[in-house]
């Protein structure tokens, strides 16, 4: 059997042509060790040239895939590109242009390789670009920014020296020393990323998990109202947590009698959804009631999820509005029985647009869809209506 080393990348080896001093462009049958050195070359190539590429597919070799690596997968057991077979990067910019302020061009510009005879070959690629290139920004776009490390040093110690230095004159310090924009590689809103998630480490130096665990903890300390409750597994990882203030707690009395229950919310390092219960107040406004942060999207974890809002509340709300999750509908039969439960009218069109939204019709489609859900408040009008969408 293979050995497959999980951590970090390899080292390119001296000689490759991702170390020549020359840029070529990537043509057709170029070869690398791995696909770890290819991404490198073509993102040179991409800065050199002043444009941007993302992963548009990949396709994970199988003896990684045995060792539990996937593309949702979270520290060693996360997809890097020298564990790929194949790997296609595609314009960032690219795609279908749905409005006149969009910035999306349509360029159909790619760059596809794959594994052949143990070496990663480009297999077939498209150069031809429908837009204007601009090198001289490379460093400011979003997969280029970076800051060095003594700037990063010279940051934190303005940052934590106690003289209450704002990131705006943090950010003003460093371009002073590299006398002016052109010579930076990051913007001001890369300074504020980079003190936050300093902070967030000195925060939770002891680890995430024990970290969340003392600020509920203290919060509990400062309100006794303040409810949550984490959920572990048999090695003690984290597996789901669930909180909600006394403020929270206090509008649900008022305004919970009908929520919603969101799981798309995906933005965080770990991959966790960010599930908010909320609703609506006298003032149209949205609330939030709680949340949750959940680690797998089946029945059982929603059913956890929704005995501890029973234990936070003390009662069921008389409706909940969620998504097409059939996961969740099972857990609100088994927890809320009798409590009617609906499908997010956000959700619903958001699907529509997924599915229709490539028909050449589509705008008045969606046009038509909209005025039906959102203006046909009488059934027989709304059944007509209806109809005619359908018709479309």
């Amino acid at each position: 059997m293979v050995d497959i080393n999980l951590n970090g990348e390899p080292e390119p080896e001296d000689g490759t042509i991702v170390n020549t001093t020359k840029l070529n462009s990537p043509t057709v049958g170029m070869c690398f060790p791995s696909g770890y050195e290819f991404s490198e070359f073509c993102h040179r190539y991409y800065f050199e040239k002043g444009f941007e590429m993302f992963v548009g597919s990949n396709i994970i070799k199988k003896e990684y895939k045995d060792k539990g690596v996937s593309k949702i997968g979270v520290g060693e057991l996360e997809a890097r590109p020298h564990m790929m077979d194949r790997i296609r990067l595609k314009f960032k910019k690219g795609g279908v242009k749905k409005s006149a302020g969009s910035n999306v061009t349509g360029c159909r510009m790619f760059v596809y390789g794959i594994v052949k005879n143990g070496v990663f070959v480009v297999f077939s690629c498209d150069l031809n670009h429908n837009h204007p290139l601009s090198p001289e920004c490379s460093r400011f776009m979003v997969n280029y920014r970076s800051i060095d490390g003594p700037t990063f040093d010279r940051i934190m110690i303005n940052e934590g020296g106690g003289g209450g230095v704002s990131i705006s004159r943090n950010f003003g310090t460093q371009l002073i020393e590299k006398d002016g924009f052109d010579n930076m590689t990051f913007n001001k809103k890369d300074v504020r990323n980079a003190i936050a998630v300093e902070r967030r480490k000195t925060m939770f130096e002891k680890g995430d998990a024990a970290g969340v665990e003392e600020y509920f903890k203290s919060q509990r300390e400062l309100n006794c109202d303040f409810y949550s409750s984490m959920q572990r597994d048999e090695d003690g990882i984290l597996k789901n947590a669930f909180w909600s203030d006394a403020r929270s707690r206090g509008l649900c009395r008022y305004f919970g009698d009908v929520i919603s229950f969101d799981t798309t919310f995906t933005s965080n390092r770990y991959r966790m959804p960010f599930s908010p219960f909320f609703g609506v107040n006298h003032h149209s406004k949205s609330i939030v009631f709680a949340a949750a942060l959940i680690s797998h999207e089946d029945s059982e974890t929603f059913v956890w999820v929704f005995e501890e809002w029973l234990k936070c509340i003390k009662k069921p709300p008389k409706g909940i509005l969620i998504d097409q999750d059939k996961a969740i509908g099972k857990a609100i039969s088994k927890v809320f029985p009798g409590v009617p439960h609906k499908l997010c009218l956000w959700h619903m069109l958001q699907n529509a647009s997924r599915n229709l939204g490539k028909l050449t019709d589509w705008k008045s489609i969606d046009t038509l869809i909209r005025t039906t859900v959102h203006d046909m408040l009488d059934p027989n009008e709304f059944d007509e209506a209806w109809c005619l969408v359908m018709d479309k």
